[in-house]
């Protein structure tokens, strides 16, 4: 398989951005041994990356993408800091090793989660599908990055990204949505627009889903006291926003 750094063009809110750095790992030496250990290097586009519980490894391992690849153990952490912004992050994943254990990748910006994959990996046995992860982040600034993964070993490489897009005032005001009204929670949450929204707990779990409508509630009375990311699409935007159980 071809290693892919393919350099592509998006427009994001009427800014037109191109891509602007790459990482497959390449210039990282493979691991010695089989523990699961630090890494951490300077990469493009003034980028540092700290991964932990992690393992380089090349093709000669069966559970590489291409070229060399971040072998993440369950609970794994790759952590990107993106000291000029970002606007698109896209990485391909793929399941390592042969338990049956199923897997997802929750990737978080600035300490909020904003997003968790579908489960993949689950059943006994080697998988070679290779999955395509994208998400427009559209940060300015020093932007922190984690991209973790959950439930067991997962093989990560590919990473693609672009400028964070510059926006005018008027931009930055059109580009604000709103999906929650009210961030502090007894038993309902109140929605200020329409929305297939999830709502995911610390752990990255999604806990409920459901499809909204704006100053309409959803009972979450069944949820325990704590933290939880309420994530969903509001007009064509994503938009993820913490809210505090009670």
């Amino acid at each position: 398989m071809k290693k892919l750094y393919s350099l592509f063009a998006a427009v994001v809110i009427a800014a037109t951005v191109s891509a602007q750095g790459t990482e497959g790992f390449s210039s990282q030496a493979n691991t010695t041994g089989t523990n699961y250990t630090t890494v951490n290097f300077t990469g493009m586009d003034n980028t540092t990356w700290a991964l932990a519980l992690a393992r380089i490894v090349d093709t000669s391992a069966n559970y590489a993408i291409t070229g060399s690849t971040a072998l993440m153990n369950a609970n794994g952490t790759i952590t990107i800091t993106f000291g000029s912004g970002v606007g698109n992050l896209k990485f391909q994943y793929m399941k390592a090793f042969t338990g049956g254990t199923a897997r997802s990748i929750q990737v978080s910006v600035n300490g909020t989660i904003v997003n968790t994959t579908p489960t993949f990996g689950s059943g006994s046995g080697a998988q070679t599908t290779v999955y395509d992860y994208s998400y427009d982040i559209n940060s300015s600034g020093s932007t922190v990055v984690e991209v973790k993964v959950l439930g067991a070993q997962t093989s990560l490489d590919n990473f693609v990204w672009t400028a964070a897009p510059t926006m005018s005032v008027t931009d930055i005001n059109a580009a604000k949505a709103s999906l929650v009204k009210n961030t502090l929670v007894n038993n309902t949450i109140n929605f200020a627009a329409k929305a297939d929204v999830k709502i995911v707990n610390m752990n990255g779990q999604v806990v409920k889903t459901a499809s909204v409508n704006e100053n309409t509630t959803l009972d979450v009375s069944a949820l325990t006291k704590g933290t939880y990311i309420v994530t969903g699409v509001v007009n064509g935007k994503a938009v993820s926003e913490k809210v505090i159980k009670k």
